[in-house]
């Protein structure tokens, strides 16, 4: 087989797995265009296209309020695990300090650790502390979810940084502080917004946590709007996909504003100079 036949059958087969990936998506969201109530079996193609069914799940769904509670929630998350994450992977990834190694460890123990057996505790821990219902219940577990991915991607990219630039900086009297502001930061803005995009489509799209955390206040999140309006209007097909259309929105746009810098970031944390 000729490189040039090798190349056109395995850009074919991706186009097939993209052709499977996207399929389902482009009939959710024609799907949406048809009238509310409209009778589906399978793909139909609306007739005529119509935005009721949207304005029907916006209004029906109480999807308003679950947007700006998701975005705070979103945003608050974003914002810790991305400060926190830069702070601690600059340490780790470029000092050296008592017990430095095994702090990195036990950050690394967040990704393999399933969530899942500590909702229970956090539940009762919150409980006693009083801040059941509220949007730190729902930010702080989502925050430390997320955190040990943050610090180790932002540890390997920062180990990745010559030591000889940081070097440069120090015998120019530069601190700890300033190198990271204005050399290190500015050149891991690719890694950086990876990994804000990375983390907010995992708050955005959580569905656990604000479930247990939020039970008894008036939070809501646009996966427990869709869950509800789901069992509300189960009957309703055109409405469900604009339902589903309308939480999926906004993490599309992000993506798709952001997928060069998106998969820069990705490239960059793969190889290591």
């Amino acid at each position: 087989m000729t490189t040039r036949n090798f190349s056109a059958l395995r850009y074919g087969f991706l186009g097939f797995l993209s052709l499977v990936t996207v399929a389902p998506l482009v009939v959710v969201a024609i799907t949406s265009f048809n009238a509310p109530n409209t009778p589906v079996a399978g793909f139909q193609w609306p007739d005529p296209f119509t935005l009721e069914s949207f304005g029907s799940a916006w209004v029906n769904g109480g999807f308003g309020s679950a947007f700006l509670d998701n975005t705070l929630i979103t945003a608050g998350v974003v914002f810790i695990v991305t400060v926190c994450s830069i702070s601690a992977g600059y340490a780790f990834g470029t000092m050296r300090f008592p017990g430095s190694r095994w702090f990195y460890y036990l950050f690394l123990i967040g990704i393999v650790t399933p969530y899942v057996v500590l909702v229970v505790p956090l539940y009762l821990q919150f409980q006693a502390l009083g801040i059941l219902g509220t949007y730190w219940a729902i930010i702080i577990p989502e925050a430390a979810m997320y955190l040990g991915f943050g610090v180790f991607w932002m540890q390997a990219f920062f180990a990745s940084i010559p030591r000889s630039l940081i070097e440069a900086a120090r015998l120019d009297g530069a601190s700890s502080f300033r190198i990271l502001v204005t050399i290190l930061i500015p050149l891991a803005r690719p890694a950086i917004t990876t990994l804000m995009m990375l983390t907010f489509l995992s708050s955005w799209n959580e569905y656990l946590v604000p479930l247990v955390m939020a039970a008894y206040g008036d939070i809501t999140t646009v996966s427990l709007g869709l869950a509800s309006f789901q069992g509300q209007y189960l009957t309703d097909i055109p409405s469900l996909a604009a339902a589903s259309v309308v939480v999926a929105l906004p993490a599309v746009l992000i993506y798709v504003i952001t997928q060069r810098t998106f998969f820069r970031g990705l490239l960059q944390g793969a190889v290591k100079e």
